[in-house]
């Protein structure tokens, strides 16, 4: 299981009454450093150009540039961001990648998110398209990136050139991209057009929060669909993590959070959700939407002592990768690493070791 943090491009991840409603670019890299030092997998910062979780009169910081001045400031943690398609053209975001693969001297992660916020697209001048036309749109981006960073090979009239042979085969011109710069490709979703995609392009589903047996079932889904084109991928999903030394003071934590929640934000959200026909949050209640991803749902809310028996039932169902959101990162990931993870990781280390 890896483990991973979201970082606070949108201010405070719940849509509750006291919580931070701007984006800190300090905190963003203060908490980079720190998962860098604590031994957290990756990061990872999601696009969207309105803020998604306070509403579109609060500020958001672009993931992109975050990424960028994480990578300068740290040497391995792993660097994943959202990109939409359509608002950023193939051959900007290869060479984005490139770029900042050079920075990072890493590989990065990618994911693709084909929006859900109409307002987002019109204030962009791009095309608004039903939900299967988006995922049209997103197919059509991930062949051109794929193109350019693995160009095919060309058969061109060689008489043309001058050569002695009447046909020639080439490459089509790479325009200096590096081909290690192609990264590891998410695909966010719920739909069977997000399966689709993640199971013929993609090298990890990322799901909202869900409870078990639904989790199950799209992991069964997304396999079975990988194996039909010979191809397997990990499934991540989101998670908002409370974890105490006592299970109740966590569970205090969680309804003080849901009984301050912001049921006007709330309500605009669910309208707009509503418009989007986006699958993921169609039948999600006023509590489960506090969080912005359901990530209550994937049950990471207890004692340490309960956490760590709750991820390897995860990690058996099949999930492979958590993305983690906290109330303070910079106050609770740390202990969260000291009395989850590492236990987990050294109880693994011996299991091998035997």
């Amino acid at each position: 299981m890896e483990f991973g943090i979201w970082l606070p491009v949108y201010g405070g991840w719940l849509r509750s009454l006291d919580t931070p409603t701007a984006p800190d670019v300090a905190s963003c890299l203060a908490i980079a450093q720190q998962a860098e030092a604590l031994g957290f997998d990756f990061l990872y910062a999601s696009e969207n150009l309105l803020n998604c979780i306070h509403g579109p009169g609060e500020s958001v910081a672009d993931a992109w540039s975050i990424l960028a001045a994480i990578a300068a400031v740290t040497n391995k943690v792993g660097l994943c961001g959202a990109v939409k398609p359509g608002f950023r053209s193939p051959f900007l975001v290869a060479r984005m990648l490139d770029t900042l693969s050079k920075i990072a001297e890493r590989r990065l992660g990618m994911n693709i998110v084909c929006g859900w916020w109409k307002e987002e697209f019109d204030l962009s001048g791009v095309d608004w398209l039903d939900h299967d036309g988006r995922y049209n749109r997103a197919a059509e981006f991930l062949r051109s990136l794929y193109g350019l960073f693995q160009p095919p090979a060309v058969i061109r009239d060689a008489s043309e050139t001058g050569s002695d042979s009447d046909i020639e085969i080439g490459r089509a011109p790479s325009y200096g991209l590096d081909q290690s710069a192609l990264p590891e490709v998410w695909i966010a979703g719920h739909s069977d057009r997000a399966v689709q995609m993640a199971a013929e392009w993609g090298h990890c589903l990322f799901l909202n929060g869900m409870g078990d047996d639904e989790l199950k079932r799209r992991i069964e889904t997304v396999q079975q669909e990988a194996n039909s084109w010979g191809r397997n991928v990990r499934v991540a999903a989101n998670a908002y993590v409370i974890a105490t030394e006592a299970a109740e003071q966590a569970r205090q934590r969680w309804k003080s959070v849901v009984t301050r929640r912001n049921s006007q934000t709330i309500d605009f959200f669910r309208k707009v959700i509503a418009k989007s026909g986006a699958a993921a949050w169609a039948a999600l209640d006023e509590e489960q939407m506090v969080d912005s991803n359901a990530g209550f749902e994937l049950g990471l809310i207890g004692s340490f002592e309960d956490i760590r028996q709750r991820i390897p039932k995860l990690e058996a169902i099949g999930l492979d990768r958590i993305v983690c959101q906290f109330d303070d990162p910079m106050r609770d990931a740390g202990p969260f690493m000291k009395n989850v993870i590492r236990p987990l990781r050294e109880s693994r280390t011996i299991e091998l070791a035997e």
